[in-house]
């Protein structure tokens, strides 16, 4: 393994590292909006671009937009299974959704655009549809176990995409860089130390988190091959904290009216 190829699988772990130290600090929500970023998938996306061109980086970033409807669904089934149930029963529910959602998905072959109506119609019916808060905001403490796990499923992940890409090809890859990696990791260990209501928090973070991710990879799919690997990806970054800030405070004026 190169030292180049080292450092690139490295660059994803650091960025979930540090997101968790802000969301230590900020809190579930915070924890939440971070989660939701393409702290993942943008790093091996700009490898793809990188290794495949930028028409791969393109057409993967289109299913990866459109699987944001599973998402969305993943976050839907959840959080409602954790008013009832553990957090295995309820991983298990909000896993079943995304792979249902997403096959259908690859099945359907959208362009730019209909990605991202799907994207963002799947995250307006998760907010729409997600418990609401009721408790007192709870500190969020990242246990080390939470930490190790973010950043090794990180590292497996984007081994896997950048190692596997040729044989997976851009519809597969896309949609695994879809996959909630930290919505799988995150909210079991809310739940478990916090309870339903954290949860409920935590997951209306990441929708707002994952509006930056539907925001960054529809820039890609639109302007990596006009635009070439760079100012594609400079954009992208801009328009994904741009849309993250607006979505906040649009949903939380939204939520106390």
């Amino acid at each position: 393994m190169s030292v180049e190829t080292l450092l690139r699988l490295a660059l994803v772990p650091a960025a979930i590292w540090l997101a968790t130290l802000a969301a230590r600090r900020w809190g579930h929500t915070v924890s939440g909006y971070l989660g939701g970023l393409p702290l993942i998938g943008g790093p091996i996306t700009f490898y793809l671009a990188l290794d495949h061109g930028d028409a791969f980086a393109a057409r993967s970033a289109t299913f990866t937009l459109a699987a944001i409807l599973g998402q969305g669904a993943h976050l839907l089934a959840f959080a409602h299974a954790a008013k009832r149930f553990a957090w295995p029963v309820a991983l298990l529910a909000g896993w079943s959704s995304f792979a249902v959602v997403a096959l259908g998905v690859a099945a359907l072959d959208p362009g730019p655009w209909l990605a991202l109506a799907l994207a963002f119609g799947g995250l307006a019916a998760a907010w729409i549809g997600l418990p609401h808060p009721r408790l007192p905001v709870v500190p969020a403490r990242i246990p080390p176990a939470e930490l190790r796990l973010r950043l090794v499923a990180a590292f497996v992940l984007a081994a896997a995409i950048l190692w596997s890409a040729d044989a997976l090809g851009p519809v597969a890859s896309g949609v695994l860089l879809s996959v909630p990696v930290t919505g799988s990791i995150m909210p079991p260990f809310t739940l478990a130390l916090y309870g339903p209501d954290s949860v409920a928090r935590l997951t209306r973070g990441f929708v707002v988190g994952l509006c930056g991710f539907a925001t960054f990879f529809f820039a890609i799919a639109m302007t990596a091959v006009a635009w070439g690997t760079l100012a594609s990806f400079a954009a992208a970054i801009a328009g994904a904290l741009g849309a993250v800030l607006l979505a906040s405070r649009h949903l939380r004026i939204a939520s106390r009216q």
